[in-house]
């Protein structure tokens, strides 16, 4: 094995190529891109490139600096920008923390939003909404950008999110993986999660074979190579007169060979199979986490898990983060592409391995998803994602290990998603047969978007191949994530399914406190009983089943104190709130004879929040 190469960090700070960090001073939100770099450096120690040029993608360019707009995919340096502004103007509401480091050294920024004068927010109800986990996967990222937005603007207007964010507090994380991110938005280059070099294809060199952009458009598209009738794997589609669709018929039956655009690098008869990265933080929780290999050769790995659990800085930023608070009931920790509403389990049938309270709530959320956002498929990830596509009755579901909703769902007892956003343009079922294929999809761009998700096919030379045509769908702003013009519908309408989850958080309150008086001598000498009346205003109870038995949550507590009251029994009651529910807690009291006494109730939550009321005892 060959050294690997140094990458040089400093050659191009990833925020540098793109608008400035605009933390601070006046016209930060006017800075120009920096066009005199015109490489983006990698972290990483690799045996394959670590330079790539910079690409001017249009999907990338703002309206205007400064004035927020969902009609371009924003960068790290913006969103950083619009999370410290936020912070800045808005202070009241508004708390930005580093919460870790990524593997290239960037700092991973969390938002707090919430009023602050009502509380602390971590004694209050908690959501957590999480994009930018997936490198490529970006429209996540706005999803969770335009959440912020609309509380944060609509604070103080909206009676429902005022109140929201007087009661609850908003986890907010724009943008888990920016050296990803950065590699993504910034140049042609694209890869699964983090750029943590990794050896994909076992030959024992690290990143060595990444794409090349032999056109220069800024995208690895696809290339073909004609070589004869029957020769090859693959014919022209004529489903489109302009030729720009390729049909797999089988090795022997087609005229062209088609391979992702680039260089055999390593010399092994495959393209672009170990390009930057590999690792998938999204199989990198500790819950049900199996290894990319194992010694025996019958057991169970997973591709992409990373060497241990939580190896990987960003993953680790989250899991903190979420054990760290358990005030959050609610998580959806966002990607691209199906669409669906996707949440636990990953590895079992739900109907053995869920409570039924429990999975009665998630397919609640199931069926209020695609109400809000049209994705037509919503559930578990075993069977439901697992077996899509495939024919009836002969269902072989794969499970996913160290997955992020079997983490939220079974360690954490959260409601909690890990959602797939845009339909890779299969909008429209034309011919009506009941599935839409890869000349409908393309149809449909040419008629909303005038065929800008497709490049007709360019003649270029191939050190290698020698002639060949580049061409194919774009694979970032069409394949992956929808064209500028229709991220805001996707963004928003995820979002919103995510406010209503957020608007469903357990919250308790006492609406009422009533106090009797016991007539004659008590065995336990008690004088007075006080009946709390507790409620909780949220369709999510203040624990899941499973959180109860995982104990990952304390109970519900009352305690009643002050003014020389006396507890008989136990001074703390404990409880659970269920959804909706209004529960009566008796506590049996001494109160001081011959005068007027106020005390205080109080019901502590770990999910619910805290709540008081007072309570008067006259002679």
């Amino acid at each position: 094995m060959r050294a690997p190469i140094l990458a040089l960090l400093l050659t191009a700070a990833p925020l540098a190529a793109q608008m400035g960090g605009g933390g601070g001073g006046r016209g930060a939100a006017q800075a120009p891109r920096d066009t005199a770099r015109r490489v983006l450096t990698i972290p990483g120690l690799r045996d394959g490139q670590s330079m790539f040029p910079l690409a001017n993608y249009r999907e990338m360019q703002p309206r205007q600096w400064g004035v927020m707009d969902f009609a371009h995919y924003h960068t790290t340096a913006e969103l950083n920008y619009w999370m410290q502004r936020w912070a800045r103007e808005r202070p009241e509401i508004v708390e930005l923390v580093q919460v870790g480091t990524s593997f290239g050294g960037q700092p991973i920024w969390q938002l707090i939003v919430t009023n602050k004068s009502t509380g602390k927010h971590t004694d209050k109800p908690a959501a957590f909404f999480e994009g930018g986990r997936h490198s490529g996967e970006i429209t996540s990222s706005e999803s969770v950008l335009w959440l912020a937005w609309h509380v944060i603007e609509n604070y103080g207007k909206d009676p429902a999110i005022t109140r929201l964010l007087d009661q609850s507090v908003l986890y907010l994380r724009l943008n888990n993986n920016p050296d990803g991110a950065d590699m993504y938005k910034l140049t042609p280059m694209a890869n699964r999660s983090s750029v943590r070099p990794v050896d994909n294809d076992g030959d024992g060199l690290l990143d060595e074979d990444s794409g090349e952009d032999l056109d220069g458009d800024g995208h690895i598209r696809q290339m073909r190579k004609f070589v004869g009738a029957g020769n090859g794997t693959h014919v022209i589609d004529t489903m489109d007169a302009k030729g720009r669709l390729m049909r797999q018929v089988g090795q022997g039956r087609g005229d062209y060979m088609v391979y992702p655009e680039g260089i055999d690098n390593d010399k092994d008869g495959r393209y672009n199979e170990d390009g930057v990265g590999g690792l998938d933080l999204h199989r990198n929780y500790p819950y049900n986490w199996r290894p990319m290999e194992e010694a025996t050769g019958r057991g169970q790995t997973q591709f992409g898990a990373g060497e241990y659990p939580l190896s990987e800085p960003e993953t680790r930023a989250v899991f903190l983060w979420q054990v760290r608070h358990p005030n959050i009931s609610v998580t959806n920790s966002m990607d691209t592409s199906v669409p669906m509403h996707l949440r636990g389990p990953s590895t079992c049938l739900e109907r053995e391995c869920v409570f039924p309270s429990d999975l009665k709530l998630l397919q609640h959320y199931d069926s209020v998803g695609n109400s809000l956002t049209n994705y037509g498929l919503a559930g578990d990830v075993y069977w439901t994602y697992g077996t899509r596509g495939q024919p009836a009755g002969q269902e072989r579901p794969t499970p996913l290990f160290g997955h992020g909703p079997d983490f939220g769902y079974f360690q954490m007892g959260q409601v909690w998603y890990g959602d797939e956003l845009w339909n890779g343009g299969r909008e429209i079922d034309y011919n009506k047969d009941g599935r839409i294929d890869q000349y409908e999809v393309l149809r449909y761009n040419d008629e909303r978007f005038g065929g800008r998700g497709y490049q007709m096919w360019t003649k270029v030379m191939h050190p290698d191949l020698g002639e060949v045509e580049v061409g194919g769908a774009d694979p970032k702003f069409w394949s992956q994530n929808p064209p500028a013009e229709d991220l805001e519908r996707w963004a928003k309408n995820q979002a919103m399914f995510n406010l209503n989850m957020a608007m469903d958080l357990p919250k308790l309150d006492i609406p009422n406190v009533e106090v009797r008086r016991l007539r004659g001598a008590q065995r336990d000498s008690a004088t007075h009983e006080v009946l709390v009346r507790v409620r909780n205003s949220g369709r999510i109870p203040t624990a899941l089943e499973q959180a109860k038995r995982v104990h990952i949550v304390r109970p519900d507590a009352l305690t009643i104190e002050g003014g020389g009251l006396r507890t008989v029994g136990p001074r703390i009651q404990e409880f659970w709130v269920g959804g909706f529910e209004t529960k009566t807690v008796t506590v049996r009291v001494i109160a001081p004879a011959g005068q007027t006494v106020e005390a205080n109730a109080r019901v502590t939550s770990t999910r619910g929040g805290i709540a008081d009321a007072p309570v008067v005892i006259r002679p």
